[in-house]
């Protein structure tokens, strides 16, 4: 986000995720001692997270679901378009993807949509878009079957939304679930006249960690890319696949 031009970040978290915020705050025995002992590229990395941004949390208040941050921040973000992450979608892309998500929508301003093509048999799991020649999306389908829907483009965790999407999940009841869904509302918009684009990743792909699979692609995905752990890491994988 830093590297796309965030200079603000609000995290919506609840009361046993304090991790985040011990990461972005200062640690100072910590620092006192990797300064005593010389170890500055240690000490650099350390004070580095609280450097990039201003970060600020608040606790989630209301029903369960994805809409629900969206809902609570709001008040926070002076009626301003912003970008809408989830923590357990990655995008490794040449040009950072959220600078890419700013970029559409200086160009099609509305809700943008990060987006990318899955294999066909994936369909089932995601939820799925279906979009014209101008990437405007015309629907959207929750876990379809692969024969309900033409496309193969999946609708991930990273958004612009226009300030009109919290105003909405304020006003449309919990759907499936009892939860509180941000989908339900971008449909809403979308009924409403609002125009929907998705953008596709370029030069990348996006990276999901929210199952065990996924989660151990990422983690060698990114591993793989580090000067530090490549070769380590590839030797364990070559020698794990001997055995298979």
């Amino acid at each position: 986000l830093a590297a796309s031009g965030i200079e603000d970040i609000v995290f919506v978290t609840r009361w046993d995720k304090k991790v985040l915020e011990d990461h972005f705050d200062q640690h100072p025995t910590l620092e006192d001692a990797l300064e005593a002992s010389g170890k500055e590229h240690y000490l650099a990395a350390t004070r580095r997270p609280g450097e990039l941004v201003n970060v600020a949390y608040i606790r989630q208040k209301g029903p369960y679901g994805n809409g629900t941050p969206a809902l609570n921040a709001a008040p926070l973000l002076g009626g301003q378009p912003f970008v809408y992450a989830f923590g357990d979608d990655l995008v490794s892309s040449e040009v950072p993807f959220t600078r890419q998500l700013i970029e559409q929508y200086s160009r099609t301003p509305g809700v943008i949509l990060g987006a990318q093509e899955v294999p066909r048999h994936e369909v089932p799991n995601y939820g799925m878009i279906e979009v014209d020649a101008e990437m405007r999306v015309t629907k959207i389908v929750e876990k379809p079957a692969p024969a309900a829907v033409t496309s193969n483009l999946v609708g991930f965790g990273r958004y612009i939304l226009p300030p009109e999407v919290p105003a909405l999940l304020g006003e449309i009841p919990p759907g499936k679930g009892g939860e509180l869904w941000l989908m339900d509302a971008i449909e809403a918009y979308m009924r409403q006249g609002g125009e929907v684009y998705a953008c596709p990743v370029q030069g990348g792909r996006w990276l999901t960690t929210g199952d065990p699979v996924n989660y151990l692609e990422a983690l060698f995905h990114y591993g793989l890319e580090r000067d530090d752990l490549r070769d380590d890491l590839a030797r364990i994988i070559k020698r794990l696949a001997k055995g298979l």
